[in-house]
C-alpha cells in the first residue's frame, strides 16, 4: 500500500510540476518569458530554454518563421492550434530538418509533436522533422507540406547508419497527419515518412500524398531510414497516393513505389487505399507468426496505366508472408517475387485477393506482366518451398491483358505449389506458365474455374512437365463472351525454344550433335555412326540416373547394347576385306519378323508406362511413348542389319516425336526430331539408291 501511495505521489508531484509554454506570432524573444500572456516569437527560442520533461510548448495559431534548427529536448512537447499554427522556416542547407529530436538508442522521450503545421516554403526547406534514438515519441494531427527531400524521418538509431540498432525504438506512433508533396526522387529515393529502427510502431489514419512534381522526380510516400529493420509494425487505415508510373521500364525515371521497406518482421499493412506499389524486401519472421502479413487493402489507381506498374513486390528472400482480402486492380503485375542470388521464398499465402483488370492500357493482347509471378535477376538460383494460392479472382483485362496468369519462372528449385479454387480469366497465353517445369516438385492445380485463357485453358509448360503433377477437376470455358485465344505462335513455340536452348547443358548439347552426326553417318553407311551413337546414349544413360528416371535410363541403355552389336557386325569383312553386312532391303518373311518385333515392344512399353509409370518422364503417354519407342527399337535393330526398311521405322518414329515432345513441353527436342525427321527421308533415300546398286551388281537387274 505505501509502495502506491508512493508511486501516486510521484505522478502527481510530476503532473503538477509540468508546464506549458507559448510562442505566439505577436510574442518577443527577448522580453517574453513563453507564459500565455508573454510569449516568445520563435519555435527555436522555445526549444532553447525549454527542456524539462513532461513541458509543453504550444504554437498558438499564427505563422512563424525559424532561421535556425529547433532542438527538441528528451520528454518535451510541441503541440498547436491545427492547420492555423503554421511553422516554416528560412533553413536552406541539405538534410537539416526544422525540428530535431536526436538521442543515443533506447532514449525514453514519452513526448509528441501535434496539430502543427509545417510548410517547406515550396521546397526550401529540405526536411520538417527529425527524430532519432527515441522511444514512446508520438507525431500525430499535423500537416505537413512542400518539403524538398523528406517530411519525417523517425529512427531508432541516431548516428544515420544503415544498419539494425542495438536497442529498437519502441511505442513509437504516427497517426492522423497529413503529408504532402515531402518527398524526392534523384537517382535515390527518399519519403514523405521514413522510419527505421523500430518496434512495434503504429503508423495509421494518415494521408500521404507524392505527386505534386514533375515525372521521375517525386520520392516515395513511405520509405526506410537506416535500412529499414522494423519489427512489428502495423501500417493501417491511411491512403497513400504516388504519381501514375511513367518510366517505360522499373527504374526508368524512378520506381512505382508508395511504399518501400527493408529488413521487415512481423509486419502489417492492412485497411490502406493505396495507389502505387508496395515494395518489400528481406522479409524474415523472427520472433513472429509472419514476416509481412498484407491484407484488406485496395492498390492500384482508379484505371490502367499506359506504362508497367506494380501492386506487391517482395524482394530477395521472403519468408512466411500472408497475402489475402485484398482488392488489386489495374496494374500489371499485381504479385511478384523479384529474387536475387540464392534467394529463398517459403511458407507464401495468397488467399481470398480479388485481383482485377491487370494489364498495360493501350498495349493489346500480350503485353509484359503476370498477375502472380516468381522471377529472379538473371542469377536463375532462387528456391522455393511452399506456395499457396487459393480462392482468388484473378482477372485480366479483357482487350489490354498480359500473356500470363500465374508464372513459376527461372528457378533453381520450386517445391510444394497448390493452385486452388481460384478463378483465372483471360490471360492470352496461358493462366499458368512455367520455364523451368520439370525443377517443380509437387504441383497442384485443382478446382480451379478457367475462362479465355490460351492454351486451352491449360498450364503452359516449358522443357518438360513437372514431378508429382496433379491436375484435378478444373472447369474450363471460352471467355465470357465466346471467344478463344487460340494458338500464340512466338509464346508457345518461339519462347519455349528459348528457354530450351537456354536451359540445354553442355553435355546435353554434346548428346544432341553426337546424335545428328550419327544420323549423318548412317546416311552414308559409314561406321562412325556407332562411335557417335554411344556418346549419344551414354550421356543420356548418366543423365536419366542423375535425375532418378530408370526407365528412361534403361531404354538408352538399349541403344547402347545396339550400337555396340551394330558395331561389331559392321565392322566384320571377308578374307578380301569386304563388307559383309551390306544395304539390303526386307523380304515379306522379314517385315513379318520386323512387325512382330515392334509388336512385342510395343506392348511391353506400354504396359511398363501404365503400371511403372514412376520410373519413367513425368508426363508419359503411354501409348503414344510406347509407340515412338517400340518404332525406334525396330529401326535400330534393322539397322545392325543394314536393312533399308530401317529409315521407315525412324521415320515413324521421328513423326511421333515431333508432336509428342511438343505436348509434353520439350519444344527444343521436338525440334530435333524434325531435323532427324528430315535426315531421315535423305537416309532413306540413300539407302534405297543402294540397295539398288548392290541388286543390280549382284543379279544384273533392278
Amino acid at each position: 500500500m505505501k509502495t502506491i501511495v508512493s508511486l501516486l505521489l510521484i505522478l502527481f508531484a510530476h503532473i503538477g510540476f509540468a508546464t506549458t509554454y507559448y510562442i505566439g506570432p505577436k510574442g518577443n524573444d527577448r522580453t517574453g518569458n513563453g507564459s500565455v500572456g508573454n510569449p516568445w516569437q520563435s519555435l527555436y527560442i522555445a526549444t532553447s530554454y525549454v527542456t524539462k520533461p513532461g513541458d509543453i510548448i504550444h504554437v498558438i495559431a499564427g505563422s512563424y518563421i525559424e532561421k535556425a534548427r529547433c532542438i527538441l529536448a528528451v520528454g518535451v512537447s510541441i503541440e498547436g492550434d491545427g492547420v492555423s499554427s503554421v511553422i516554416q522556416s528560412t533553413l536552406a542547407e541539405r538534410f537539416v530538418a526544422i525540428i530535431i529530436a536526436t538521442s543515443p538508442e533506447g532514449t525514453i522521450g514519452n513526448q509528441h509533436i501535434s496539430n502543427l503545421k509545417l510548410d517547406g516554403n515550396n521546397r526550401t526547406t529540405s526536411w520538417a522533422i527529425e527524430m532519432r534514438g527515441r522511444s514512446n515519441f508520438s507525431i500525430h494531427d499535423c500537416t505537413i507540406s512542400n518539403f524538398d527531400e523528406i517530411g519525417v524521418l523517425m529512427a531508432g538509431r541516431s548516428d544515420n547508419t544503415e544498419a539494425p540498432p542495438n536497442t529498437y525504438a519502441t511505442g513509437n506512433t504516427f497517426y492522423n497527419n497529413v503529408l504532402t508533396n515531402c518527398a524526392k526522387y534523384e537517382g535515390f529515393g527518399r519519403g514523405c515518412l521514413n522510419i527505421g529502427g523500430q518496434k512495434g510502431m503504429l503508423i495509421h489514419h494518415n494521408t500521404i500524398t507524392q505527386m505534386g512534381r514533375i515525372n521521375g522526380t517525386n520520392g516515395w510516400p513511405v520509405k526506410i531510414a537506416d535500412g529499414g529493420y522494423l519489427k512489428g509494425l502495423k501500417i493501417y487505415d491511411n491512403i497513400i497516393t504516388k504519381q501514375p508510373y511513367s518510366g517505360n521500364y522499373p527504374g526508368d525515371g524512378g520506381w512505382d513505389f508508395a511504399i518501400e521497406l527493408f529488413n521487415e518482421s512481423g509486419l502489417e499493412i492492412y485497411n490502406n487505399t493505396i495507389q502505387g506499389s508496395i515494395d518489400m524486401n528481406h522479409q524474415t519472421k523472427e520472433e513472429y507468426a509472419y514476416s509481412v502479413y498484407i491484407h484488406d487493402n485496395t492498390i492500384g489507381p482508379q484505371t490502367l496505366n499506359t506504362k508497367m506498374e506494380s501492386g506487391i513486390i517482395f524482394e530477395f528472400s521472403t519468408e512466411t508472408a500472408i497475402v489475402s482480402n485484398n482488392k488489386i486492380r489495374n496494374v500489371t503485375v499485381p504479385i511478384t517475387f523479384n529474387t536475387r542470388s540464392r534467394s529463398v521464398v517459403k511458407n507464401i499465402s495468397i488467399i481470398n485477393n480479388q485481383i482485377i483488370n491487370i494489364g498495360k492500357s493501350g498495349s493489346g493482347h500480350g503485353n509484359e506482366g503476370c498477375a502472380i509471378q516468381l522471377a529472379s535477376e538473371g542469377t536463375n538460383d532462387y528456391s522455393l518451398d511452399g506456395l499457396f494460392i487459393y480462392n482468388n479472382t484473378i482477372v485480366a483485362n479483357p482487350q489490354d491483358n498480359p500473356h500470363w496468369g500465374i508464372k513459376l519462372n527461372d528457378g533453381s528449385s520450386i517445391n510444394n505449389v497448390k493452385i486452388v479454387k481460384n478463378v483465372l480469366e483471360n490471360f492470352y497465353t496461358a493462366a499458368i506458365v512455367s520455364n523451368i517445369a520439370p525443377l517443380v516438385n509437387s504441383l497442384v492445380i485443382e478446382n480451379n474455374i478457367l475462362y479465355g485463357n490460351g492454351n486451352g485453358n491449360n498450364p503452359h509448360f516449358e522443357n518438360g512437365t513437372p514431378k508429382n503433377f496433379t491436375d484435378h477437376n478444373n472447369t474450363k470455358y471460352k471467355s465470357r463472351a465466346g471467344s478463344d485465344p487460340g494458338f500464340n505462335f512466338k509464346q508457345q513455340v518461339l519462347r519455349p525454344f528459348y528457354y530450351g536452348i537456354k536451359n540445354t547443358t553442355m553435355l546435353e548439347y554434346i548428346a544432341v550433335f553426337a546424335g545428328i552426326i550419327s544420323v549423318w553417318f548412317s546416311r552414308k553407311e559409314n561406321i562412325y555412326v556407332y562411335p557417335t551413337g554411344l556418346i549419344n546414349t551414354i550421356i543420356y544413360i548418366f543423365l536419366s540416373f542423375e535425375q532418378g528416371l530408370l526407365g528412361e535410363a534403361s531404354v538408352n541403355f538399349y541403344y547402347t547394347i545396339m550400337s555396340i552389336y551394330g558395331w561389331i557386325l559392321w565392322s566384320k569383312r571377308d578374307r578380301k576385306k569386304h563388307r559383309l553386312v551390306r544395304v539390303t532391303s526386307s523380304t515379306k518373311k522379314e517385315w513379318l519378323t520386323q512387325l512382330l518385333f515392334f509388336a512385342a515392344f510395343f506392348f511391353a512399353i506400354f504396359f511398363a508406362l501404365t503400371y511403372l509409370k514412376k520410373n519413367f518422364a513425368p508426363g508419359a503417354i503411354p501409348w503414344a511413348d510406347a509407340f515412338a519407342s517400340a518404332t525406334a527399337f525396330t529401326g535400330m535393330w534393322l539397322m545392325t542389319k543394314k536393312k533399308v526398311e530401317s529409315w521407315y521405322w525412324w521415320i515413324a518414329t521421328n513423326i511421333a516425336s515431333i508432336p509428342l515432345y511438343f505436348v509434353k513441353h520439350f519444344v527444343f527436342t521436338s525440334v530435333y526430331y524434325g531435323v532427324l525427321l528430315v535426315m531421315a527421308v535423305f537416309g532413306l533415300y540413300e539407302w534405297k539408291k543402294r540397295a539398288l546398286q548392290k541388286q543390280i551388281a549382284t543379279n544384273g537387274k533392278p
